[in-house]
């Protein structure tokens, strides 16, 4: 039995961690292909690129880990049926349950795993991820002047060249224009050539500047309306500093990014749960108790009083109990309130709303901690006995197959979670839809295995075809 349960595991453990490992490499990729515009010209060290790389492969766990599952196990059982040896461990009196327990085992240490990733570590990766995410989107591009375009990265100035030299310091027809922030004065110099440099720690840019003019408007001087408008400068040499460190990484804190259901463990979860219960029981109560005095007094009816017999009223229609001069002042009271009672309403509606979407995120979220792990075993139970039926080794065939199944997981998955945000079915439900559809399924197909039914036999369903042609065929001749 020692040598069965050596065979199983090398034979999936390989193929396991390749395919985890190439799976995450493609999901990773496609998270470069999708920030890519975020991510370019915008001057950033290698280092941050590699963290927010390293941060992001945690989010993207729960998309390799059942992709991996499926293909390895296709493979590791296609392969050891391909090669005739589950035939003789059936020969030999092994059952496929006792054949697939140590890749079974395996797959339930690793959905314990996944567990403790899933409620820890992808919380922690995610509000790293999310943080830096953001703070390199609000980056403003690396400083970058282009020849006969306007640079507009440093604030307060627009900055245009002619063209550059190949040393990439020496400038020609240079002109810049200074705006102070909160002013409408202007100051404009222009320059035949200077030369551009860099400080060593790239936070600072000084330009020289020859033979240039320098044109300014005076708004702060108590003569600018009358004869001292603006000043003209000329110069043969003159130097400006510009100050790059806006142009510099922000680092945004991190608490802000919290409240994020993605960010969250199962005890964050349930505490943010019970608040926006609370906050929705609150919110009830309330909006009962303010719209308490409008309610309609039915006393007099549940006493069988009618409310024309009342000494007060006179008639059915109540406006008709006052005089003409005063009607149209109560109806346009009336109006206005009921007007402020459906704006009332209606705000209140949308916050009650706001606050059920969110507790319907934290649960979802909360459902989701346990059902990656669980989902694992699902996969499990339906690919490796497909893998025994199918009898097909290599990568083609299992690739296949496993693509289509990840698809249809992850279609069920996605809608199962859409139909729990949208409060269609209860969150639970939504969270756990994949597994309740997947495992009848895989307890089908692991049952069809164990009495080596053939559920892809080309020969079955080619005979079945020709019943069916045949019936068809006799049922027009019968009616000709």
């Amino acid at each position: 039995m020692k040598k069965i349960n050596l065979l199983v595991l090398k034979a999936f453990i390989g193929p396991f961690l390749g395919t985890f490992f190439i799976s995450m490499f493609l999901f990773l990729m496609l998270f470069l292909w999708k920030y890519i515009d975020d991510l370019v010209g915008k001057g950033l060290e290698w280092h941050v690129v590699a963290r927010l790389l390293f941060f992001s492969l945690a989010d993207l766990i729960p998309m390799a880990l059942p992709l991996a599952v499926l293909l390895s196990s296709l493979m590791t059982f296609g392969n050891l049926s391909e090669s005739y040896e589950m035939v003789a461990l059936k020969a030999s009196g092994v059952s496929i349950y006792r054949a697939l327990m140590p890749a079974f085992l395996i797959i339930i240490l690793l959905s314990f795993v996944t567990f403790y990733v899933s409620n820890i570590v992808i919380p922690k990766a995610n509000l790293e991820a999310k943080s830096l995410l953001w703070d390199i989107r609000n980056k403003k591009p690396a400083f970058d002047i282009k020849e006969g375009v306007f640079y507009n990265g440093i604030d307060g100035y627009q900055i245009k060249i002619g063209s550059k030299d190949k040393d990439n310091e020496t400038i020609n027809d240079v002109l810049i224009y200074e705006i102070k922030p909160g002013y409408s004065e202007l100051s404009i110099v222009r320059a035949e050539s200077g030369k551009m440099k860099l400080s060593d720690d790239k936070r600072l840019l000084y330009f020289t500047l020859f033979k240039g003019t320098r044109y300014e408007e005076l708004v702060e001087n108590a003569d600018y309306q009358k004869n001292l408008p603006s000043t003209v400068t000329y110069f043969d040499e003159q130097k400006i500093t510009f100050d790059l460190s806006d142009l510099d990484l922000k680092k945004t804190d991190k608490e802000l990014f919290k409240g994020s259901a993605v960010m969250m463990n199962i005890n964050e979860l349930q505490k943010a749960i019970d608040t926006t219960r609370k906050e929705i029981k609150k919110k009830k109560t309330a909006a009962r108790d303010f719209l308490r005095p409008y309610y309609p007094d039915v006393r007099h009816m549940m006493q069988g009083t009618n409310v024309k017999d009342s000494p007060a009223l006179k008639n059915d229609t109540i406006i008709k109990n006052f005089s003409k001069e005063n009607r149209y002042a109560i109806l346009e009271q009336a109006l206005g309130t009921t007007r402020n009672l459906k704006s009332m309403i209606e705000s209140c509606t949308q916050q009650l709303e706001d606050i059920k979407s969110d507790d319907r995120m934290y649960t979802l979220k909360w459902h989701e901690k346990f059902t990656l792990s669980f989902v694992l075993i699902v996969l499990f139970l339906l690919a490796a006995p497909l893998g025994t039926i199918i009898r097909k080794g290599g990568i083609g065939m299992p690739m296949v197959v496993s693509i289509i199944m990840f698809i249809l997981y992850y279609v069920i998955n996605m809608i199962g979670i859409k139909m729990g945000k949208d409060g269609i079915i209860a969150e639970c439900v939504g969270a756990w839809m994949a597994s309740f559809v997947l495992l009848p399924v895989g307890i089908f197909v692991l049952n069809r295995a164990a009495n080596e039914s053939a559920i892809f036999d080309k020969d079955k369903y080619q005979k079945m075809i020709e019943r069916i042609n045949m019936f068809f065929t006799k049922r027009r001749k019968g009616m000709n």
